[in-house]
């Protein structure tokens, strides 16, 4: 049926509703028993409007989200300090949580991401500049929301990861414009049979070996559930069937488990919270599966207007040190948002995803990633010799010499560590501009977002320092749009990180420092 208003208004059945989103009936029909969807009930027959349901496709309000639901694991897993957009600069807003609400971006939520929206908005102003067929980098991909968007709108993307969670978030994400969704669709449907009818007999699969941690991670219930997923997941032959599959289940793992993110991994009773000894593990995943088979369809739809389909590529490694893949000047656009000089420790907070999703074997391994990754942590340079800048800015060189001057009663501990380790983050920085030069087109657009930080109890001007160092290298600062301000209190400022009172009160913010490649 439809109404004098078009398609939009459109009344739709529960045949026609399930195949508009790409669910089986059997799932529509619960979807709609379980007010998952908005719907009503005429008679004995369920009945949707188009337009409801492309709404929901969207996602839902942030206020909707409520405790329990496959939403709200998700939106637990990496909690947002809170902060309030900037005065409107040049950029817009870039918080990840606006992508909780986006079709693909919504799959995983990640602690230092930007939004969807700020990437469109860059992408927008920067391809009238640029000729098409344009090709996008983000040397920090993250869980890759600038290649999402770049495909969206028609560009060619390349990414480098070197979190093997993140990279595979990055991977199934942009590979799944291209993917055969029937073949997806038909393993979601086997997926909520398991569910519907979970087997019996113990899981095949063993919790990984090297994994340790303080308490139990899952009670024996939800380990159960997990390892059944395992199983299934293991019984796939199609290689981004598994990898989406695994994803899906790496984004309610750390949900239903005895750890939450407050904001770093700790266990739930460190924080004042009931362990979880019961959970639908499998009804969660399913709810996830079809969510992503659904936004898949999405996204497919969207890419159909290209005559010529865009392709993205991830590189699972340094950016650094393994850049040398990509030709000289083939790059149109950069945007990216590398780590912040806040020792935030990804790799120690992601070990339940890198263990459980079987993708690193052990402590080694681990290891590895920590020296390899942007800037180090404090942890692997603190008691190194003294470490100074590979380059020349006499500012800054000042800044490291009062962060070594505090503390010094605390040895590594104290200032000299910290300064080792804000040493390494600009060297690296330093080595960013390098790499980033070669593989830039002339002229082209450079658009990093990064904060300000507080060291010590010492101010360190990030951004400001990251645009000068890549003057350094002939790269031409074309703004310093400040997108964010986060306010923060005594804990924040006085935290192991930052401790130590500063003079006068600090405001921590964001900037999306503007740059072009040298002509």
């Amino acid at each position: 049926m439809r109404t004098d208003n078009g398609d939009k208004n459109e009344v739709l059945n529960v045949t026609e509703a399930a195949r508009f989103i790409r669910v089986s009936e059997k799932s529509m029909r619960e979807m709609a028993r379980m007010k998952r969807v908005p719907c009503r009930k005429v008679g004995r027959e369920w009945r949707f409007l188009r337009r409801g349901l492309e709404d929901w496709l969207a996602g839902p309000p942030a206020d909707a989200v409520a405790e329990g639901t496959a939403a709200y694991q998700q939106s637990a897993l990496f909690p947002e300090a809170e902060e309030e957009p900037a005065v409107k600069s040049g950029f817009g807003d870039t918080a990840f949580a606006k992508n909780r609400r986006d079709p693909i971006h919504r799959w995983v939520p990640w602690v230092a991401g930007f939004s969807g929206s700020f990437v469109e908005e860059v992408l927008g102003k920067a391809l009238e500049d640029v000729s098409r067929p344009a090709t996008v980098l983000d040397p920090f991909a993250g869980v890759g929301t600038t290649l999402v968007e770049s495909l969206k709108l028609g560009c060619n993307a390349v990414g480098f990861e070197i979190n093997p969670y993140a990279a595979l978030a990055c991977g199934v994400k942009s590979a799944c414009v291209r993917c055969d969704l029937e073949e997806l669709t038909a393993a979601v449907k086997r997926a909520a049979l398991l569910s519907a009818q979970p087997s019996r007999s113990a899981p095949v699969s063993l919790p990984p070996q090297s994994f340790r941690s303080k308490a139990r991670f899952f009670s024996p219930t939800v380990q159960r559930q997990v390892l059944l997923i395992q199983d299934f997941i293991a019984k796939q032959k199609s290689g981004f069937v598994k990898d989406l599959l695994n994803l899906a289940l790496g984004t309610v793992l750390v949900g239903v488990s005895n750890y939450s993110y407050e904001p770093s991994l700790s266990t739930r009773a460190s924080a004042g919270r009931k362990g979880i000894e019961h959970a639908d593990v499998l009804g969660v995943y399913c709810e996830k599966l079809w969510e992503m088979e659904a936004d898949i369809g999405f996204i497919q739809r969207h890419m159909m207007k290209f005559r010529r389909r865009p392709a993205a590529t991830v590189h699972k490694r340094s950016y650094l040190s393994g850049a040398d893949v990509l030709r000289a000047g083939s790059v149109d656009v950069l945007i990216t948002s590398p780590p912040y000089l806040n020792n935030y420790h990804y790799v120690r907070n992601t070990r339940p995803h890198l263990y459980w999703l079987g993708l690193i074997d052990g402590n080694e391994e681990l290891k590895k990633l920590e020296k390899e990754s942007f800037g180090q942590f404090w942890q692997t340079v603190r008691t190194a010799p003294r470490i100074d800048l590979a380059f020349e800015l006499p500012d800054l060189r000042a800044i490291l010499e009062s962060i070594r001057e505090r503390n010094t009663g605390k040895g590594a501990y104290g200032g000299a560590g910290w300064a080792n380790y804000a040493a390494t983050y600009f060297n690296d920085c330093n080595t960013f501009f390098q790499v980033t030069r070669r593989v830039m087109k002339p002229g082209g657009w450079v658009v990093v977002v990064i904060g300000n930080n507080i060291v010590q109890g010492v101010h360190v001007e990030t951004d400001c320092f990251l645009a000068r160092i890549g003057e350094l290298h002939g790269f031409k600062t074309v703004g310093m749009h400040r997108v964010r301000r986060k306010r923060t209190g005594s804990s924040i400022v006085n935290s192991s990180v930052r401790v130590g009172v500063t003079k006068e009160p600090v405001e921590l913010y964001e900037t999306a420092v503007e740059m072009r490649a040298p002509v």
